[in-house]
């Protein structure tokens, strides 16, 4: 029965880490845990969450993607210059979507079929991806003013945002994809142990060139996401800042960097957890150019908190090897 407790608050870890997190900083300052700001919050971690699911299948197959944080930006800045210029909002979002899949179909050839190490390999489509999205915003800043966007980036009045209701329906058909599915069954076992899937007959090529292509439709919803948030678009929207958001999203909701675990719920958390510590330390009056200095060095107080957690598990289990 304790066992069964112990293994129950663990899995809930993440989930566990941002309650502290709310109570602590609500105390520093009653602004921070209000209704109001809350929402916001949450909207705010919409884009984080999303492009954190995004390197969540990613970092399952034991890879990782550099080139997703400038992806976002490309299909941004294509999707706001031709709605700019005139163009429907289906051939936009229908250019943007294909400017992602190109990307995650070259990124799933070189590792998968050409077996570059994925660092390499995604570093060097991050160069190609950043150098086609300054070709396309030859005008620097693009403003973007479709109807039907401002009304799913702002809510027009609606209780709940747009934005988080989607990236809620996202997140919980990612939960059902990773954890019902053949496809999601496949990936942990190719991040597990490649070999062994390999032996079971599975084609680990394939799946990590799906997986990449999965990645990209989210890459796009990110991107989508932030032009519907916001009415200027410019070739610095995503970019690093907004991967490293993303991994770190991931890494704190329990995704393994060397691949096999992880769960949706957990980089949902892990979002909103970077969106409260961003806020939090803003409201709290931290100097601009301290507050990566901040948030990183409490990201790191949460790893280690949560690498002692899954050390206290491996050791209930009888296990030394953490």
């Amino acid at each position: 029965m304790r066992s069964k407790l112990l293994n129950l608050a663990l899995d809930q870890a993440p989930w566990l880490v941002l309650l502290a997190l709310l109570a602590a900083f609500g105390m520093a300052d009653a602004r921070i845990v209000a209704r109001e700001h809350l929402w916001v919050l949450l909207q705010q971690a919409t884009p984080v969450a999303m492009l954190g699911m995004a390197v969540f299948w990613i970092l399952l197959t034991g890879d990782i993607d550099l080139s997703a944080g400038h992806c976002v930006a490309l299909s941004a800045v294509t999707m706001g210059t031709l709605l700019s210029a005139g163009m429907a909002l289906t051939t936009a979002l229908g250019t943007g979507l294909a400017c992602c899949l190109l990307v995650g179909c070259l990124n799933g050839l070189l590792v998968a079929w050409l077996r570059i190490p994925s660092f390499i390999a995604t570093l060097a489509s991050m160069l190609m991806v950043q150098g086609a999205t300054l070709i396309v915003a030859t005008t620097g800043t693009i403003l973007v003013l479709d109807p039907a966007l401002r009304a799913f980036g702002t809510g027009a009045g609606a209780g709940l945002q747009p934005t988080i209701g989607f990236t809620g329906a996202v997140a919980v058909v990612s939960w059902w994809l990773s954890r019902q599915t053949r496809f999601g069954l496949k990936t942990f076992a190719v991040g597990s142990h490649p070999a062994r899937a390999e032996l079971a007959g599975m084609s680990v090529g394939r799946q990590k060139f799906g997986v990449f292509l999965l990645s990209s439709v989210y890459v796009f919803f990110t991107a989508v996401i932030i032009i519907a948030r916001v009415p200027v678009v410019n070739p610095g929207v995503g970019g690093v800042s907004l991967l490293l958001d993303a991994i770190a999203a991931a890494v704190i909701g329990g995704t393994s960097l060397l691949g096999g675990r992880g769960r949706v719920g957990g980089v949902v958390c892990g979002a909103i957890t970077i969106s409260l510590l961003t806020a939090a330390l803003r409201v709290l009056g931290i100097e601009p150019s301290s507050l990566d200095l901040c948030k990183g060095s409490i990201i790191v107080l949460i790893l280690l908190g949560e690498r002692g957690l899954h050390a206290l598990r491996a050791l209930a289990h009888g296990r030394f090897d953490v």
